[in-house]
């Protein structure tokens, strides 16, 4: 069912037309959210969520800025979403056409090949599919709606598990990156007192949904609590008590916790004492990439994970063991960047997961400029005729 379509890049769909966590455009030639807050309306320069009011505001206002540099006169009338999360991305897509007054639809895709093929409509406009090659179908029936599809037509991509790592097909292989650095980060920090088994079972405990008060379902939080957690300075069963009494309901109350600790057994804080001051003064200045230890350390092994499989691979061995790109969002992508749609990749991923530190990873491409192999279901076809 799935091809590999040889080699690309992010950037080969939407140049450097960027933006991660940060809402720092890559392209420079649009100012990020530190100097145009004001201009964004927004209270102040510190970073919202994806879900947020404010991030539809600053998406809106990147979408205006970008047509303007793109030099195309014709305003945006039409809003494209592409992701993979109900909750994240059909929440920011509502916002952002709450905010703009656009016509949109959103489509949220996730391979479920143990189903049947399905969809459903959300909130009128949120097209929900359990094949990735339903996009084809979305957009023959925006077209018979009467989207226009042209310059005047914004395009948003997320990019982990939508543009790359499809969910469902390829996205444990974001995954497995992820817990690789991790592990490097805690090998560096901890050495030979890391206990691995230990942290995995933190890890999956605290990495659910009960415990989103605690995490509010940030990485960078877990891996942080899980480091705490593995020099035994705070136990697992100290974390759960206090969560399920509702005693612990915030990372920042953990954040104190920890210092409190850290007083009374200063010799067991001592391996911790570094990072916890960075992490600790990232988050009282709103940052929400508080470990970016860690997040350097993922970008490197996401790197590792990208393109590093031979062209002769199989389909299934690309799709366990290389981050690929979903080729039916780069078919269609591609399809609408010839009728002059704007290619925006839009992400909440971290920018230092994403880009060269230049001391950690000097070397490396960064993600949107990464070759790695196209791999899913052809439709060029179904988009010629459309």
């Amino acid at each position: 069912m799935y091809e590999n379509f040889g080699r690309a890049a992010l950037a080969d769909i939407c140049d450097d037309w960027v933006i991660y966590r940060n809402l720092e455009p890559l392209d420079k030639r649009v100012p990020g959210l530190k100097h145009a807050f004001y201009d964004m309306e927004l209270r102040s320069e510190q970073i919202p969520r994806k879900q947020d009011r404010d991030y539809a505001k600053a998406a809106v206002w990147f979408v205006k800025r970008i047509q303007q540099v793109r030099g195309v006169r014709t305003p945006i009338s039409e809003l494209l979403f592409l992701g993979d999360t109900l909750f994240n991305d059909g929440q920011a897509f509502a916002n952002i056409i709450h905010e703009s007054g656009w016509r949109g639809a959103c489509f949220i895709g996730a391979e479920r090949l143990d189903q049947e093929p399905a969809t459903r409509i959300e909130q009128e406009t949120i097209y929900i599919a359990n094949r990735w090659s339903s996009v084809a179908d979305w957009v023959a029936a925006l077209k018979a709606q009467g989207f226009r599809l042209d310059d005047g037509t914004a395009v948003i991509i997320d990019i982990d598990k939508t543009a790359i790592g499809a969910k469902g097909r390829n996205d444990k292989v974001i995954d497995r990156a992820r817990l690789a650095g991790i592990y490097r980060t805690m090998d560096s920090v901890l050495g030979e007192d890391f206990d691995q088994a230990l942290y995995e079972q933190h890890y999956n405990e605290l990495n659910r949904s009960r415990y989103h008060l605690l995490t509010a379902d940030n990485q960078d939080y877990l891996a942080y609590i899980c480091m705490v957690l593995n020099t035994r300075l705070i136990s697992l069963e100290e974390v759960v008590r206090e969560v399920e009494s509702k005693s612990l309901d915030s990372f920042e109350q953990f954040i104190r916790w920890v210092d409190s600790r850290m007083m009374i057994n200063p010799a067991a804080g001592e391996v911790l004492r570094e990072v916890h001051e960075a992490v600790n003064g990232s988050v009282r200045i709103g940052d929400p990439t508080p470990f970016k230890r860690f997040r350097r350390q993922e970008f490197v092994s996401t790197m590792e994970h990208m393109g590093n499989m031979p062209d002769s691979a199989s389909v299934q061995e690309l799709l366990e063991n290389e981050i690929t790109i979903t080729e039916e969002i780069y078919q269609l992508a591609q399809w609408l960047k010839a009728r002059n749609c704007q290619i925006l990749c839009l992400s909440d991923k971290p920018d230092e997961a994403s880009r060269p530190h230049p001391r950690v990873s000097p070397d490396l491409a960064p993600l949107h400029r990464a070759q790695t192999h196209r791999v899913g279901v052809d439709l060029r076809g179904a988009l010629k005729a459309l």
